[in-house]
């Protein structure tokens, strides 16, 4: 399966930087600039007076076009912008300082045919973009790379604000790299730590504050984190969703991570990327964004805090150490994610009472939840497993992740994609276990506990949940709510079709022309695939169309099917 992400579906194959068009168009009317002016540069020109054109590089890009020349025998790029204004000289002024391996220079600037230049290094290796590395590779030199690269320029008083891999070149010795394209980045005045600003951005790399127009350090750092999970994943964790969803999305929710991401990495991109900057000014409060201090602590292996999980966080000082399958937890959270992935034996643990035990010489409140939860356990018999469950959540009350039953999912969206996987992949295998989330009514509790204030997520775990108890009841096959369980909660947009990807109603239909040009009987399996004999759609079909907005077209269709 294809996991990369594409934000706008008609840019395809590349995560492009978002400028603001209705601010550019209204500064070209302003200023009377034509950009259709902006014309193509001829192999042999010289630029500014001494770099030669030798070919246009075809690199995607909407603000400039660029052109690899030669000069004293060495190869540089030029960088003609299309707008005659685009250039902000505190930007230039503050890059031209700037002397680090890790960061593009900037050897000089000037105009072609009025239009602004930068002379940039020639990076015959190419960027990161499409790369992926081993969490060793990244540790050992890309993290290192990037974290001094990003150093340099916010010493320089420069926010970059659209870090991402196409913006990071493998340097000529194809082990170091640079960050490039300062196109959107702007400069911070005087004292100031923060921006408020409407210019570009990409999206899906894009720190929750930004979609507010406020910029910082750890702006970039958010980048940072979600970059490092696209160089170890190959996409990045919101594939496939629109601006706005992605903003939703981030300020509410950690970042989905796979399975085969070590902790350590989770625990560092999740670090990156917190989302909360209310104590970005205290270096003191465990709960703020890593930037470049924490991050060298982070590599040169001293014991950090994560942002809104460590020690502090629950109850206070450190928790007397517990002992729980060879291993000693000082920390609560880490504790009950070690009971919630040991499914059966932390519940020992509980129901032989030794967790209120242990509570009772560090947190007494917690230490009542623990009794309560044993005493209920004894009055209601077979529901462990729940009561079991609840408590987890009441022990570390900032638990986002969901878990029940030895799975552990980064989040609400990560098991939705998760059951989306396993559906694609005809595997039945995890039927009962999403029965029995729906049968306890998870959805909606976890809601309720993790994001109590959002009423669309909350209403759609009902509608599951409702749609499961109709199904249930009526006998029928479950496979079209675990679709909708998985659509809704995923945030996923894809169509999964004979190993082809669908993103809109138009692509499918251009399929199923293509299908019935070569071949009608192939035209007509696929239809009754899609609706059976009796009117009935196809499950993934059906629940795909509501997750892409087209519920009423359903109705409609629905409607004119029994008249």
């Amino acid at each position: 399966m294809d996991n990369r992400t594409v934000i706008n579906p008609a840019l395809q194959q590349s995560a492009q930087t978002v400028i603001n068009n209705e601010i550019i168009e209204e500064y070209n009317r302003q200023n009377n600039i034509d950009i259709s002016m902006t014309t193509l540069v001829r192999e042999g020109a010289t630029i500014l007076e001494k770099y030669v054109v030798t070919s246009r590089l075809e690199v995607a890009s909407g603000e400039a076009d660029l052109y690899l020349c030669k000069y004293n025998h060495g190869d540089y790029v030029a960088k003609i912008y299309k707008r005659q204004f685009a250039i902000k000289q505190e930007v230039v002024n503050a890059l031209l300082k700037i002397d680090s391996p890790y960061v593009a220079k900037l050897h000089e600037t000037g105009t072609y045919n009025g239009y602004p230049v930068e002379i940039l290094p020639y990076y015959e290796n190419g960027s990161l973009q499409g790369k992926t590395f081993s969490e060793d590779e990244l540790v050992k030199r890309i993290i290192p790379n990037i974290n001094e690269g990003l150093h340099a320029i916010h010493e320089a008083g420069i926010i970059h604000k659209d870090l991402k891999p196409s913006n990071i070149m493998l340097n000529s010795d194809g082990e170091t790299v640079s960050i490039i394209d300062f196109g959107i980045s702007s400069a911070v005045e005087g004292n100031k730590t923060i921006l408020v600003t409407k210019t570009g951005m990409t999206p899906e790399y894009s720190a929750p504050e930004t979609f507010k127009n406020i910029f910082y350090e750890g702006s970039d750092y958010y980048s940072f984190g979600i970059t490092l999970f696209e160089l170890f994943c190959g996409y990045t964790p919101y594939a496939n969703m629109q601006p706005e969803e992605i903003e939703q999305f981030v300020s509410v929710q950690r970042i989905p991570f796979p399975e085969e991401m070590s902790a350590l990495l989770q625990d560092f991109i999740s670090a990156l990327t917190y989302y909360d900057i209310s104590f970005r000014k205290n270096k003191n409060n465990p709960n703020r964004r890593w930037t470049y201090e924490e991050v060298c602590k982070w590599l040169n292996g001293e014991p950090l805090v994560i942002p809104g999980e460590g020690v502090g966080n629950i109850g206070k000082g450190a928790m007397p150490a517990y002992q729980f399958l060879g291993e000693s937890y000082t920390d609560p959270a880490l504790l009950v994610a070690a009971f919630a992935k040991n499914w059966e034996d932390g519940k020992k643990q509980l129901f032989r009472g030794y967790i209120t035990a242990h509570f009772r010489t560090y947190n007494q409140d917690i230490a009542r939840k623990c009794q309560a939860a044993e005493e209920e356990a004894g009055r209601e018999n077979g529901r462990d497993d729940i009561i079991f469950w609840k408590l987890l959540y009441q022990i570390n009350p900032k638990l986002k992740g969901f878990y029940w039953k030895g799975y552990t999912y980064e989040s609400i969206p990560a098991f939705g994609r998760d059951v989306l996987e396993k559906l694609w992949d005809r595997d039945h295998s995890q039927f009962p276990y999403y029965a029995s989330i729906l049968e306890e009514k998870l959805l909606t509790q976890y809601v309720l506990h993790a994001q109590p204030k959002n009423e669309k997520l909350k209403n759609a775990a009902a509608a599951i949940e409702d749609s499961y108890e109709l199904e249930k009841n009526n006998g029928t096959d479950m496979r079209r709510t675990y679709y909708l369980m998985a659509y809704t909660l995923s945030g996923q947009k894809l169509l999964l079709l004979d190993g082809e990807q669908f993103r809109t109603v138009g692509e499918l239909v251009g399929y199923m022309r293509t299908i019935l040009e070569e071949s009608y009987d192939r035209f007509e399996s696929l239809c009754h695939r899609l609706v059976d004999y009796d009117g009935n759609l196809d499950f993934q079909l059906e629940t795909w169309l509501m997750a892409i907005g087209k519920q009423k077209e359903l109705e409609a269709w629905r409607t004119s099917m029994n008249e």
